[in-house]
């Protein structure tokens, strides 16, 4: 076999981007620094694979600033790199099978990067952009905007109301996860744009089993598409008494119950309507092909949780153009917010769709340079000489 693929540098980079504001995931939270954890691999050819993902440190008190940009994750991914020095990324499968076989981290986060940054590698080699080494079911598909977290109900119709003129036809509401303000939000939302686009409500697995009722009711009066992480990820009964009381589609939040085993289990118990995960925290894109094989074994869709870095939504975005039982891409908005990888990052069309950027593998276009002066963590890995 050739080894023009063998890995022989790895250099990581954490940035926590002065253009990505901090951050917070319900209104009941502190805001969160935001860091953007970057993985360049170099075989020995010279072709790069690179991969992405958003993490931060756990959530201030409210009203507190935002704490230090997180070290971990690159720090975790800086002690495996060298473990795949020497490696293939035409040995991915085995690579990958390796690390999480050994992996203490539930949700695989270095282990993730490791694998998508072999696969952008392998698809670089190929020539081809890695959708099109997946399977190629398309080469565009329809995007919602992934919203921030507001205080007041009008600034939520005024965002969905800018949304709609720029071409979104989907939006998902991350909210204040309070269910009686929930509520007069979603009618209000509704009642000035619901008969342009289609919702999607995420509640950070905040609510209990009976207000998860009562919402999830009033969601399937205004037809939304789906309730996001309604209930405790973990809870696979009280999301399957959910399922049964309400017409809406339920989805968990996706990033706690990751292994392909949890996922069966959750299936079985018919917790949910379609299943959620994404490459960034499941092992990367080839345990995530699997839990996508599983979920259309099913006849369920797939909603790849993309939310953060360039790297991370074009995973997933590849990954869903590939494989197709995927509805929707994941776009956060502002979307200025997470776009500090690219030179040129893609928007969507006037139809709202969304389609990677031109070229092999990923498709990520980076100014190293820039990367380089602002990383607050820097990590360079050479392979020793035979």
């Amino acid at each position: 076999m050739s080894r023009d693929l063998d890995i022989v540098r790895a250099r990581l980079y954490a940035v926590a981007p002065k253009t990505t504001p901090p951050y917070r995931w319900t209104g009941q939270d502190g805001f969160v620094r935001v860091t953007d954890n970057i993985l360049r691999l170099t075989a020995r050819n010279g072709l790069e694979g690179v991969a992405s993902n958003t993490s931060n440190v756990p959530e201030g008190k409210p009203g507190e600033p935002p704490g230090e940009a997180d070290h971990n994750l690159i720090e975790r991914l800086n002690d495996l790199v060298p473990s795949i020095m020497s490696a293939s990324a035409l040995e991915r499968e085995a690579v990958n099978d390796r690390l999480l076989r050994h992996s203490d981290d539930p949700r695989y986060l270095a282990e993730s990067l490791i694998d998508i940054a072999l696969w952008d590698l392998a698809a670089k080699a190929a020539g081809l952009p890695l959708y099109r080494l997946l399977g190629g079911a398309a080469d565009r598909m329809p995007a919602y905007a992934s919203t921030p977290v507001f205080d007041g109900v009008d600034d939520y119709v005024g965002f969905v109301g800018d949304l709609k003129a720029r071409g979104y036809r989907a939006a998902k509401l991350h909210t204040r996860c309070d269910p009686d303000w929930d509520l007069d939000m979603v009618a209000a939302v509704y009642a000035a744009h619901g008969q342009d686009m289609r919702f999607m409500l995420d509640v950070e697995q905040r609510y209990g089993l009976d207000d998860a009722i009562r919402v999830g009711k009033a969601l399937a009066e205004r037809n939304y598409l789906w309730f996001e992480a309604p209930l405790p990820d973990r809870d696979l009964e009280a999301y399957a008494k959910l399922r049964r009381a309400v017409d809406v589609p339920v989805l968990a939040a996706g990033n706690t119950l990751t292994r392909l085993d949890e996922l069966r289990g959750g299936i079985a118990s018919s917790a949910w309507t379609n299943l959620r995960t994404g490459p960034t925290h499941a092992g990367g894109i080839g345990p995530a092909r699997k839990a996508m094989a599983l979920a259309d074994s099913y006849g369920m869709t797939v909603e790849l949780q993309s939310y953060g870095f360039e790297g991370r939504k074009l995973a997933c975005l590849h990954m869903a153009l590939g494989l197709g039982n995927c509805r929707y891409f994941e776009q956060p908005v502002p979307e200025t917010d997470y776009e500090y990888e690219l030179n040129d990052p893609p928007r969507i069309d006037e139809a709202g769709d969304i389609a990677p950027p031109e070229g092999p593998g990923l498709g990520l276009d980076i100014d190293w340079t820039r990367v380089e002066n602002e990383a607050f963590a820097h990590f360079d890995t050479l392979r020793e000489a035979a």
